[in-house]
């Protein structure tokens, strides 16, 4: 009963990200950006509170023990090379539907819009270390793991997806973001260690700042 309440209190907030994204008079700061890393750090806290509350380790269920790192790292590496094109994919056939104006995701913006140092390291950091390791705990270890124990496999994935994708509130980035999401959750059960997905949704982001970083006008394109 635990983990249904807790992820029933994850589904409401995720549904309330979203809800709140048709304000239409949304932005990012770099105090937004320090308070949305704060509250990822309380959700993984808050998460592994629940796991040990009932005696279980959540180092353990989601397999993040240092000596399965190396190998699952590299199957997440390995996994973004031969998916990205797929991802690649989906994000240009989007564009070619909704048009190529400037309606990049709002990090994207502040991230170009803010070239100094202070700035660029804060985006870098949620974008590259905290966001990866919050979200798939949340989205791939915990609710997923959750919805697969009541409902199965499939279930699982296209909730757990669709809900990863809907919370970034960028409508041309909502197929990339799903089928990167069904993805991850495939590499997870894969692997079984959580280490994986956590590792290509890094690199996944690295390589995207890095892009925007050398070809800005491709990519905000």
């Amino acid at each position: 009963m635990a983990d249904v309440f807790c992820a029933g209190v994850l589904a409401l907030w995720m549904v309330s990200v979203i809800a709140q994204s048709f304000d239409g008079h949304q932005s990012i700061t770099f105090q937004a950006i320090l308070g949305n890393s704060l509250f990822y750090i309380c959700l993984i806290m808050g998460i592994f509170g629940v796991i040990g509350f009932q005696g279980k380790s959540a180092i353990a269920i989601f397999h993040l023990q240092p000596s399965l790192f190396p190998k699952a790292a590299c199957m997440g590496l390995l996994w973004l090379i031969i998916t990205s094109p797929l991802i690649l994919a989906a994000q240009v056939m989007i564009q070619q539907i909704f048009g190529s104006s400037d309606d990049s995701q709002l990090i994207v913006k502040y991230f170009l819009e803010h070239p100094d140092l202070k700035s660029r390291i804060s985006v870098v950091f949620m974008a590259v270390i905290l966001a990866p390791i919050a979200e798939e705990v949340i989205f791939r270890g915990y609710f997923y793991g959750v919805i697969r124990r009541y409902s199965g496999r499939v279930p699982a994935i296209a909730i757990s997806s669709l809900l990863f994708a809907a919370i970034h509130v960028h409508l041309p980035s909502l197929l990339g973001l799903g089928i990167l999401a069904v993805i991850l959750c495939l590499l997870y059960e894969r692997t079984g260690s959580l280490w994986a997905p956590i590792t290509m949704h890094a690199a996944f982001n690295a390589s995207n700042i890095v892009a925007l970083i050398l070809w800005p006008e491709a990519v905000t394109k």
